[in-house]
């Protein structure tokens, strides 16, 4: 037996409001996997590079000290 059988046999044996708000459960998983998929995470070196560059931060003098770093 599927799952979708075993969710659709359980979910009949509960009253209407409980099938609702099963069924919302639904939606919203499957709306929280679409937006997963849709995230806007860069996927490439130019999109990484326009997305920092959109900080405006001169990081030109900074010297990264590990020592320093593992200190705090």
């Amino acid at each position: 037996m599927q799952y979708a059988d075993i969710i659709a046999r359980e979910a009949d044996s509960l009253p209407l409001a409980k099938q609702a708000e099963v069924l919302d459960f639904i939606e919203f998983l499957k709306a929280r996997q679409g937006s997963s998929e849709d995230t806007a995470t860069p996927r490439t070196t130019e999109e990484i590079e326009a997305f920092f560059r959109s900080f405006n931060v001169d990081t030109s003098g900074y010297k990264f000290d590990r020592e320093e770093a593992n200190a705090r």
